[in-house]
């Protein structure tokens, strides 16, 4: 019996000590953006508690609104970049924030970006080597009318400099996201559309869904090459439909995948050879992805999954594991840990709420953390946003989109 006990004792100090390594490798907060559901009160920077073993884990510690009304929240830089505020999107207000998350339990409200000449509407955010930021711009003016471009910004949110994606391949061209790629000199930049149930981000007449993509000069910001993307054999043709977001794999290689689920791979970074091949279907549409070491893990949002894939050989992508959600749930932006197994994950639509994923980079399975949920609830993993009452105020349901750990 005492040899018994004494194993016993071993396994359960092992087990406290991996635990304590789990909690000071991993960041103690999850930052998310967070649209007022029935816009009549201002949006805001929710700050959650996502330290194992803290007694608010899994609670929303603060609020910070952004004095500002529909505006949609959208898209956040995926990854946190500490001695830099945060970029947060408010794509149909036309109005990108900046955060000072220095004290992450208390973020502070630094001020919107600088208008760009000739450019309107910021969509997504690439960090370049100079520590200033890299937008994609869908229109070229407040009228939201195409074509798009890109913009480089400062921390104080003053513009460096910009240009326009105008081109022969696709004249009415919106710009989605930037691949940044500066041992080449080169952006990848994909040249999908994004509309939302709001007159001032709907369609304009002529406006299609994307298909181009775009190879540029990083020093200067010239557009050396737009090609279209090709149609996907079989059945889904059209998931070659808006190019959405670009990613560097762990190996070099490139890959994209599309609104419409295609994932393409990316080769050539001169204007000659410059092409990009379709290797696999998500069979759904699909939201923002992660990358962790040689997996590519999709939300498919149409389809209400979580989808791991082996990339390793970009040319022939195999599927490792899934998660499927129910009907409330429509999985749509992801952003990882840096420092931990874990996986942030955003609805779109649907039900407003926040998941935590994990992933085992060995094996290549994505699974729900049941014990990310709320206090008292352990029937239902994940955060709900659908409260009266938050931080600041009395003030409804909030819809979470962009989230990123913060440590």
């Amino acid at each position: 019996m005492r040899y018994a006990a004494f194993s016993i004792s071993i396994v359960l100090c092992c087990s406290a000590v991996a635990l304590l390594a789990q909690q000071s490798s991993s960041s103690r907060y999850v930052v998310t953006w967070v649209g007022d559901a029935d816009r009549a009160d201002s949006d805001f920077l929710a700050v959650v508690d996502v330290a194992l073993g803290s007694r608010t884990y899994g609670q929303i510690i603060n609020t910070v609104p952004a004095g500002a009304i529909k505006t949609i929240p959208h898209h956040t830089e995926q990854y946190f970049f500490p001695g830099h505020p945060l970029f947060a999107n408010g794509y149909a207000g036309n109005a990108t924030f900046r955060f000072d998350l220095s004290d992450p339990v208390h973020p502070r409200l630094m001020g919107k970006l600088s208008e760009v000449p000739d450019l309107a509407y910021p969509h997504s955010f690439a960090r370049l080597p100079n520590g200033n930021v890299l937008a994609t711009m869908q229109a070229k003016g407040d009228d939201f009318l195409p074509p798009g471009g890109l913009a480089e910004f400062r921390d104080d949110g003053s513009v460096v400099r910009s240009a326009s994606a105008a081109n022969d391949v696709d004249p009415l061209v919106r710009l989605y996201n930037a691949l940044v790629l500066p041992e080449k000199d080169r952006l990848i930049v994909s040249g999908g559309l994004m509309t939302m149930n709001d007159p001032r981000v709907a369609k304009r007449p002529n406006d299609h869904s994307g298909f181009a993509v775009q190879l540029w000069r990083l020093s200067d910001l010239r557009l050396l090459k737009t090609i279209a993307l090709p149609p996907a054999p079989g059945s889904r043709p059209t998931a070659n439909q808006d190019p959405y977001e670009p990613r560097l794999l762990k190996n070099g290689e490139v890959m994209l995948t599309t609104g419409y689920g295609g994932l393409y791979h990316v080769t050539g970074f001169d204007a000659d050879t410059f092409k990009a091949d379709f290797v696999f279907d998500f069979g759904g549409s699909s939201g923002v992805p992660v990358i962790v070491d040689r997996f590519w893990i999709q939300p498919v949002s149409g389809l209400r999954r979580v989808v791991a894939v082996d990339v390793s050989n970009p040319a022939k992508p195999v599927e490792l594991s899934r998660i499927q959600f129910d009907d409330r749930q429509v999985a749509h932006w992801l952003s990882a840990d840096p420092f931990s197994d874990r996986i942030i994950m955003a609805n779109s639509s649907g039900e407003p709420r926040l998941w935590m994923l994990k992933f085992d980079p060995i094996s290549g399975l994505v699974s729900i953390d049941t014990t990310f949920h709320e206090p008292g609830d352990d029937r239902h993993p994940g955060i709900s946003f659908d409260h009266e009452v938050w931080p600041h105020g009395k003030t409804g349901t909030g819809v979470p989109h962009g989230s990123v750990f913060v440590n």
